[in-house]
């Protein structure tokens, strides 16, 4: 990867279900180290966005190219994909394993690493999002902000290049969202390329390089954080913008 290499370039990328168009069109370019959030109405296909980057959703039509490889069916795009985490709304995370145990399954399981070295790995992680002492729990103990950062761990654990969040404070009681927000700013600070959708704009005004607005299925509006918010230049952004502000 040289300095002006897209570390993920995304190309003409349509996604339907059944007959609703959920991606229309999409195309965007990040490099390495950026931090941008995705955000829009319900229903607009940021979500479709990311996880077709994952390939948890398979587009019908378009590219997607991450550090020089074309995620396509190949055993080459499945190797790919490993350097690409991400975290859901829900936690997602096995009630019958520890807090420790769930953050050791991937790297055992991928990349057969020894039962020694993922639980000091995982044990570290933990204590990166600062829910180390919570290790020998089982998931079901702990609270929803406590249960999500267990995940950022786990997503962790794979030593990705790109992290995605999808929305993952919705599912938080209010009180809980600042914890895991945090955790955020933390790896974006350690450098982490992060894409985040989300509808926390304090967050994305602090963390963001760029800032997206979705709706219908595309990018319509995609610019730098403090001209995202102060000048942007969609009419949609901005009455969705007003909208958020009001609330």
């Amino acid at each position: 990867m040289t300095a002006t290499t897209p570390l993920l370039e995304i190309s003409g990328l349509h996604k339907w279900f059944g007959d609703f168009h959920a991606l229309a069109g999409c195309d965007l370019q990040m490099a390495e180290g950026e931090k941008l959030v995705v955000c829009g109405p319900s229903g607009s296909g940021k979500s479709t966005l990311i996880r077709c980057i994952n390939a948890i959703e398979r587009p019908e039509r378009g590219r997607i190219v991450f550090d020089g490889t074309l995620l396509d069916d190949s055993r080459e795009a499945a190797r790919a994909r490993l350097g690409i985490g991400m975290v859901f709304q829900q936690f997602n995370l096995f009630p019958h394993l520890s807090v420790i145990e769930n953050v050791m399954l991937a790297p055992q399981l991928v990349q057969r690493e020894a039962a020694a070295t993922s639980r000091a790995q995982a044990q570290a992680l933990l204590a990166r999002v600062r829910i180390g002492e919570q290790a020998a729990k089982f998931p079901g103990q702990l609270s929803g902000g406590q249960q999500q950062r267990v995940a950022i761990a786990r997503a962790l654990a794979l030593k990705p290049r790109l992290m995605l969040f999808d929305e993952p404070t919705s599912a938080l009681d209010p009180e809980m969202v600042g914890e895991v927000l945090e955790t955020m700013q933390a790896l974006a600070r350690d450098g982490m390329t992060m894409i985040v959708v989300t509808h926390e704009m304090g967050f994305a005004r602090r963390v963001a390089d760029r800032v997206a607005f979705m709706e219908a299925g595309r990018i319509v509006e995609l610019q730098p954080t403090a001209r995202f918010f102060d000048q942007p230049q969609n009419e949609r952004t901005r009455a969705f913008l007003g909208q958020l502000m009001a609330h």
